[in-house]
């Protein structure tokens, strides 16, 4: 099957793709692909980075900030990249991005101290800055308007299985063969796949127009506040702070309730496959009833799912109770992400799309950032149920936010 992508009408200078271009199933999965790699190699650092650093001299200190330096890199990276993203084109910034996580990737192997390892984390933050954007993008501009959630569900997809597999894989194939090795393996697939990703068709041609710094500012402001924005990004900062509540603080909570560490992966393993299962429903009710609509049950869902966890917030907590909240979890999160990215997708120009993305990107990596030690602390500082009703309160708050606003301003 074949999409016929006609841009007859539109303005190369708008930086639009080219006309009459054929966009093939297997350049929609090769895409898919790399945005499974670009995100994949992230996921599977996630579980054994920490104890890397260690067994290399890092201390408890600067095993931290071994761990936090790719955020730190990675949110800013998103919003300078993004740019780049409209300014040179999606294939060869796609392919200088999963390039630059295999080189991560070998520093990490060949790491023989800690410092060394810090220098990969940075190159990996920058890596992941070029290939989250250019890849959502690409397959943005891949998508037509009428279903547009349908393609975002499908990036969504892939982002899904790299956070499913790479859990998964991450721990277990380093404990069989080794983290380093697991990292060179990783690092020869992404050189493998960088040169691979040059086969995707150019669908897209950047604007020749030349702005000066304060241009770009302004051209950011404008893209990046633009009202129609508003509850996409909102929604996806308020999932990914919680997200980061149960990252950090809800996993600590089961851990004191005597939960082992694989059944606190099975537990968090249920959200990431209930997710991805109603990613593609999602994206097709995003289609019918509206972005918003969906992204507002999206986040009662998410709400919910932390009104289950506080049902029985110290031990001993029922198994049952867990799961069941990251059922809920896990539908919200895949309400939202189809829904928030498919409005991004809709509200912006082809030249302004790397822009929409990074920041969009930058928002997910912040909101665990900001999620994560929030909650940490008033866990520790007060208790758990004053921790996860912080799971309640922000989505609706987000939710009441962005609907006032969305009520009272009109689409821009």
């Amino acid at each position: 099957m074949r999409k016929q992508i006609s841009h007859a009408s539109l303005d190369v200078a708008e930086g639009k793709s080219q006309k009459n271009l054929i966009i093939e199933k297997k350049h929609i999965f090769l895409a898919l692909t790399l945005s499974f790699l670009v995100n994949f190699d992230s996921n599977a650092a996630i579980p054994i980075i920490a104890t890397y650093s260690l067994d290399l001299g890092a201390s408890l200190l600067f095993m931290g900030f071994i761990v936090g330096i790719y955020s730190m890199v990675h949110i800013p990276s998103n919003l300078i990249f993004g740019r780049l993203v409209d300014k040179f084109g999606r294939k060869k910034l796609i392919a200088f991005g999963v390039f630059l996580d295999g080189v991560s990737m070998l520093l990490y192997a060949l790491a023989q101290d800690p410092f060394f390892l810090l220098f990969g984390r940075i190159i990996h933050g920058i890596g992941g800055g070029f290939g989250g954007p250019a890849t959502m993008s690409y397959i943005s501009d891949a998508t037509s308007e009428k279903r547009s959630g349908r393609g975002m569900a499908l990036y969504g997809m892939s982002i899904g299985f790299s956070n499913l597999v790479g859990f998964m894989l991450g721990g277990l194939v380093a404990q069989i063969i080794g983290a380093s090795n697991l990292f060179f393996i990783i690092a020869i697939v992404l050189f493998i796949m960088s040169f691979t990703s040059l086969l995707l068709p150019e669908i897209y041609q950047p604007s020749k127009e030349k702005l000066n710094f304060r241009k770009e500012i302004k051209k950011f402001r404008k893209v990046v506040f633009r009202k129609s924005m508003i509850s996409p990004y909102f929604s996806m900062l308020a999932m990914m702070f919680n997200m980061g509540i149960v990252t950090a603080a809800y996993t600590v909570i089961l851990e004191s309730a005597d939960f082992t560490a694989g059944q606190t992966g099975m537990i968090l393993s249920i959200m990431v496959i209930f997710s991805i299962l109603i990613h593609y429903p999602a994206g097709i009710l995003s289609d019918k009833i509206g972005y918003t609509k969906v992204m507002l049950i999206g986040l009662l869902l998410i709400a919910s799912a932390f009104g289950v966890f506080m049902i029985s917030p110290e031990k001993p907590i029922p198994m049952y109770i867990p799961m069941i909240g990251m059922v809920f979890l896990g539908l919200g999160h895949g309400l939202i992400f189809p829904s928030s990215a498919g409005a991004v997708k809709e509200k912006t120009k082809g030249s302004e799309s790397g822009i929409a993305t990074g920041t969009f990107y930058a928002l997910i990596v912040a909101g665990v950032a900001i999620g994560a030690p929030i909650s940490t602390h008033v866990y520790e500082v007060f208790n758990a149920q004053l921790t996860l009703a912080l799971g309640i309160i922000v989505p609706l708050i987000m939710a009441i936010v962005f609907v006032v606003l969305l009520k009272y301003l009109k689409n821009d």
